[in-house]
């Protein structure tokens, strides 16, 4: 079968850096692939030598049958392009049709097939009755869905998404998914995505894992995961952190990483590598075990045994000097409150954006604030961040009263912006000089301050580096370093780990772990990053400006659990067409990865009928197991609740 995306012995550099080294792929018809890897792997120039916007050192590339490096002007009707970043490719003063109508006249589409089109993608998307909003007042997630629907309404051929999901909330995209699995069924196109969620990864027909410019690995989930050195075992633990660093000194661990809720660790010891042997090895050690059980490696796995051995680890002991005696002490108080808020509302006109919201913060917690986009979480963070003032309510941060004393919130706090809060044209130095400036950093400390800040964002000897040319999980450990130059005890992050890749996202999160647990710094998070929300102490749910959920992760899921049952995981080789048969048999019915999640309170019975319905349709089920809720269920099941109740 002829490719439609072919790159022979590619390589480009950038000074003294190898972006990619002797690069060759390629891609059939039909396909959704994958490019994964790390900050600075090489997908994003991969992708732009394709597609003809940049020339390689040395290599060939071909698209849709056009050599790129001599036509790339040949090919360019035929494929579609959605850009990083949410609605960047949209017209913000234009509304939802009006944007579709457009990208359709520029790629001369004829009217009479453009309106069919447009009333299919707005009617899988969800977005038929929002037709007249303008693109500036749509959630992040209603924009990429748009973003999506102007990229296909011309019938591309080939579809370069780039990380297409990212600071999406996990409803949204779920409607994503089931557009682009539509398309793919339904047309002749071919899709090249790249994504930080490896649990949509694992939805591509093949995936090639990316790392320092060059390929790892490559090839369907199947042949994935036969290059795993061991098995993957998920370990339940009371003290997650503490578990890690004992567990990582058993001798036959590969690998071992939070995964949600549990750890997961890659485990081989010859005849003897079983959950049991590991378990008696963790209990010999002193470390207080649940429960070990062998699993299914997911895409995330094979990932993060690839490349996080090769990946540095955080400099804890740079934060703990940092802080020191002077700074957030862990054995003050642990009861204080050091976030309360009771019936806040905030309205822009008449439309109430925050809803009657009521919660507190204890020192030293990391409390989790997730909803879908447009929810009002970063509404709410403004204003406890004294950025909004509110319409009515009451409370406090730290000492200072929200309603009086928004200045001295300003001064007490740090907050990491869900945008890139740094200054990217300034060097790594002068971010850092211009946020100890702003939090009022004494003069004679600075000098100390800014090298540990250095240390603990791995840019020790940088300082002079242009910030915009560091990889994004090293620019997000600096925003985190510049939001506690002043060492606050109270630290607002905004969706921190938007875009950033697994394993750096497990860097930053050390440094939060540590923070809270060892330095008493209480942090409120926003992420949609559901395996990140588990690791929380406490979190609120929000959606449409109301809280519709508020607990520990294990008191959410147990709420769950006891309203719609316990969870059955399904693997099959078919996901979105077994979701499609089952969803309707059953109450609540969510896909992950490439599996469903689906829930009975009756669990033989419902055994029976499920191996029946896909049978008669000839669909094998690979797998079937009871499993613990994941925390992105809970996410979906309380969002969906909520919606039905205020109809």
């Amino acid at each position: 079968m002829e490719s439609v995306f072919s790159v022979k012995s590619i390589s480009k550099s950038f000074k003294n850096v190898n972006a990619l080294k002797d690069v060759s792929l390629e891609i059939k018809p039909g396909e959704i692939f994958g490019l994964l890897g790390p900050d600075g792997a090489g997908k994003s120039t991969l992708l732009y030598i394709a597609g003809g916007l940049m020339k390689p050192d040395a290599g060939e590339a071909y698209l849709l049958g056009a050599n790129m490096l001599k036509n790339p002007d040949e090919v360019k009707p035929k494929i579609g392009f959605l850009p990083q970043g949410l609605g960047l490719s949209l017209a913000a003063e234009l509304s939802i049709e009006e944007n579709m109508d457009y990208f359709a006249r520029i790629n001369n589409v004829p009217r009479q097939q453009r309106e069919k089109l447009k009333n299919e993608l707005l009617s899988v998307t969800k977005l038929s009755k929002f037709r007249d909003r303008q693109a500036k007042n749509l959630s992040g997630g209603m924009k990429q869905k748009l973003g999506l629907c102007c990229t296909l309404i011309h019938s591309p051929q080939l579809v370069f998404l780039d990380e297409p999901t990212t600071g999406v909330d996990p409803i949204s995209r779920r409607d994503i998914w089931y557009l682009i699995n539509k398309i793919i069924k339904e047309r002749e196109i071919t899709i090249i995505l790249t994504t930080s969620y490896m649990d949509e990864a694992e939805r591509c027909h093949r995936s090639a894992l990316m790392h320092e410019g060059e390929i790892l690995a490559i090839g369907d989930m199947e042949h994935l995961t036969k290059q795993i050195d061991g098995k993957l075992l998920e370990i339940h633990v009371n003290d997650q952190q503490n578990a890690l660093n004992a567990i990582k000194k058993i001798d036959g661990i590969k690998v071992v990483y939070p995964m949600g809720h549990r750890l997961n660790a890659i485990y081989s010891n010859g005849n003897g590598s079983s959950a049991g042997d590991l378990q008696k090895k963790a209990i010999a050690a002193g470390i207080e075990i649940k429960g070990v059980e062998e699993g299914i490696p997911t895409l995330e796995d094979i990932f993060l045994t690839k490349v996080m051995k090769e990946s540095g680890g955080s400099d804890l002991e740079a934060l703990e000097e940092f802080f020191g005696k002077s700074g957030s002490d862990v054995s003050k108080n642990k009861d204080d409150l050091m976030i309360e808020v009771k019936n806040l509302y905030k309205y822009f006109g008449k439309f109430a954006a925050v809803d009657n919201v009521s919660f507190y913060v204890k020192r030293g917690e990391i409390f989790g604030f997730l909803g879908p986009n447009g929810a009002g979480k970063t509404t709410t963070i403004k204003m406890l961040c004294g950025l909004y003032p509110p319409s009515k309510g009451t409370g406090k941060i730290g000492r200072f009263n929200l309603m009086k004393e928004q200045f001295g919130i300003k001064k007490s706090i740090g907050y990491m912006s869900q945008k890139f809060s740094l200054y990217r044209d300034l060097t790594v130095g002068e971010n850092v000089e211009l946020y100890a400036g702003i939090y009022g950093v004494p003069g004679n400390e600075l000098k100390r301050r800014k090298e540990l800040i250095l240390r603990i964002s791995d840019l020790s000897g940088k300082d002079r580096v242009m910030t915009e040319s560091l990889p994004m999980g090293i620019k997000q450990r600096l925003a985190l370093g510049c939001a506690i130059i002043h060492k606050p005890e109270v630290i607002f992050l905004d969706e921190p780990t938007s875009g950033v890749d697994p394993v750096a996202r497990r860097l930053f999160w050390d440094n939060i772990f540590f923070l809270a647990r060892r330095m008493g710094v209480t942090i409120l998070v926003t992420t949609h990053y559901m395996d990140e929300a588990e690791h929380c102490d406490r979190l609120s749910l929000m959606h449409m400006g109301k809280l519709i959920a508020l607990g520990s992760p294990d008191e959410l899921k147990d709420k769950v659990n006891g309203e719609i049952g316990t969870m059955f995981e399904l693997l099959t080789e078919s996901p979105f067409e077994t979701m499609d048969l089952l969803a309707g048999k059953f109450g609540f019915c969510n896909i992950f990865g490439r599996r469903i999640h689906l829930y009975t309170t009756d669990h033989e019975r419902d055994k029976i009928v499920i191996n029946r319905i896909l049978e008669e349709k000839g669909i094998t089920l690979l797998d079937i197991r009871e499993k613990a809720v994941p925390f992105e269920d809970v996410f979906v099941y309380f969002c969906e609740k909520a919606e039905r109740e205020a109809v």
